[in-house]
């Protein structure tokens, strides 16, 4: 028979065991940087761990805990995200897990793993939440994989025709999402590879950013002037006292600047193409993991500008082989219609002077007769074949009146009703920009023919501020499915004269049924055209 004594004493074993056992979960949960909680759904009572109070910024058990609160300090960007995947957890039932950012009483951000479980009971029914959260903020593989995801971001961007502006933008917040106290900037050279211009830099002054614009690089030209000039990092600890900063100085203490770490973009032949720098508002020694992020964003912006850099390269030799075959259209067009259409016409003059001599000799009229409607089929020809490489039209009365022309023959040829509307106000176009609009048209209906089986072509030709709009639609049959037209030479020869332009074709599905070409291209006017004076919105 066990003694009250002999009870006492179990109790206060096994409570010193349950309270070493505490202390040395405690002391687990620092080490590791994990915390755990429960949730109990029927009471809505909320438990954490001393260790999860200390990550998310507090002092353990200072406040209580529900789900309001819990949520309150999940990040704004995050906040629905895991409130709906707690809600799917909790109406699945089993293991979960995510990943959250919180916001520290201090506005620091944290990025937690959790992991957790909801336990049923007897009946089913979902009762307790149990589970942990592990700070990877600082956790080497974490960052490497957010790097990672970051320059994957930019890449895709880059792959997709996103603008360079905003492929640098992108690894500029990656590198302020990464280094939460830094300012992050990136500046690109001018043509003349002697200045330093501003591209992107969201978290500086605008004020520090138009006065850093077009600075010659040098020597002493600050952080990033002198990283351009040096084609090497440059690392200023504390701007106050570093000479590499005396003649920009006052516009950073101005701005609240302490330090700044520059890195050169540099292209595969070793030239500087810009450079990505952070700043700092108190003074600070070159931390070596952000040193390495900087690197990493140094050589992913190198690619972006290297690769628009070709592409520009090509578009312009694009633009330019279109020019010279447009060139040459128009040279075989007049050749044709002056020179052949000249012999032709006096031909036709000779076989009516010869038919007079002749006039007695029957056979021969009749000989005659079929040379004359044989050359004036040939003149026939000659005219379709010129107007088809280079409509004089276009040149003589401008877009409008050819886009007019074309539309007529459209239907003529073809039998299919064609609307204009159209309202360019008689402004001349640039050639260049007439003879583009005017090259889509025509692929336009020449799909409508090959493709859609339509009834029913609308055109509308406009202004939409400074845009010059067409807009074809057709009710046929639509578009096919993408993998068929995924390779089509028409939408890509159309979308390649657009992009020349620096203006966008777009081909969709029409509502209910055919297909519309959409075309905007900026405004370019000939020199000495008279101004717009009221542009219309077509539609």
């Amino acid at each position: 028979m066990t003694s009250g004594a002999d009870m006492g004493t179990d109790v206060l074993v096994k409570a010193e065991v349950a309270l070493r056992l505490e202390r040395q979960l405690d002391a687990a949960q620092q080490i590791t940087h994990i915390g755990s909680w429960e949730w109990d759904l029927d009471t809505g009572a909320v438990t954490w761990s001393d260790e999860l109070y200390r990550i998310y910024g507090l002092a353990p058990r200072s406040c209580a805990i529900t789900l309001e609160e819990f949520l309150a300090r999940v990040h704004r960007d995050d906040r629905e995200r895991v409130q709906r995947q707690v809600t799917a957890a909790v109406e699945r039932g089993g293991p979960f897990g995510h990943t959250e950012r919180i916001v520290r009483p201090d506005g620091s951000v944290r990025k937690l793993d959790t992991v957790g479980e909801v336990l049923l009971d007897a009946h089913g029914r979902p009762v307790l939440l149990i589970g942990t959260c592990r700070d990877i903020t600082d956790d080497p593989r974490e960052f490497a994989r957010r790097v990672q995801a970051g320059e994957q971001r930019a890449l895709e961007m880059l792959a997709t025709g996103a603008p360079l502006p905003d492929v640098l933008a992108e690894l500029v917040r990656l590198v302020e999402e990464m280094a939460p106290e830094a300012i992050a900037s990136i500046l690109l050279m001018d043509d003349t590879g002697t200045r330093i211009q501003h591209c992107t830099a969201p978290s500086l002054p605008d004020a520090y950013n138009q006065a850093i614009h077009g600075c010659v690089i040098g020597s002493q030209a600050g952080s990033c002037g002198t990283a351009a000039f040096r084609r090497k990092p440059v690392f200023v600890t504390d701007i106050e006292i570093d000479p590499l900063w005396e003649p920009y100085r006052d516009l950073a203490r101005s701005c609240g600047l302490r330090a700044c770490w520059s890195f050169p973009i540099l292209a595969t032949d070793g030239h500087a193409l810009g450079t990505v720098a952070v700043y700092y508002r108190q003074p600070r020694t070159a931390d070596p993991t952000v040193v390495d992020l900087l690197s990493r964003v140094a050589h992913v912006a190198a690619l972006a500008i290297e690769r628009r850099k070709i592409d520009e390269r090509a578009l312009a030799l694009s633009e330019r082989t279109e020019m010279i075959r447009e060139d040459e259209r128009t040279h075989i067009a007049r050749e044709l219609h002056d020179q052949l259409g000249q012999s032709l016409a006096v031909l036709k003059l000779e076989i009516s002077l010869l038919a007079q001599r002749l006039a007695g000799d029957s056979v021969m009229i009749r000989k005659l007769d079929e040379m004359n409607q044989t050359a004036d089929g040939i003149i026939h020809s000659v005219a379709r074949i010129s107007t088809g490489l280079r409509p004089a039209v276009l040149d003589i009365l401008g877009l409008e009146a050819a886009i007019s022309w074309q539309s007529q023959e459209f239907a003529q040829q073809t039998g299919i009703a064609c609307e204009l509307r159209a309202r360019l106000d008689n402004v001349k176009l640039d050639t260049s920009l007439a003879t583009a609009v005017f090259r889509i048209f025509q692929e336009a209906l020449t799909n409508v023919i090959r493709h859609s089986k339509a009834s029913r072509v609308t055109v509308d030709l406009g202004f939409e501020g400074s845009v010059v709009v067409l807009k074809v639609a057709d009710d046929g049959v639509g578009l096919p499915p993408s993998r068929f037209r995924g390779h089509s030479l028409g939408l890509l020869g159309m979308g390649e004269r657009a992009r020349r332009l620096g203006g966008e074709c777009v081909v969709s599905q029409r509502e209910p049924t055919g297909t519309l070409v959409s075309l905007r291209v900026p405004l370019r006017q000939d020199e000495g055209s008279e101004q717009i004076t009221s542009l219309h919105v077509v539609g």
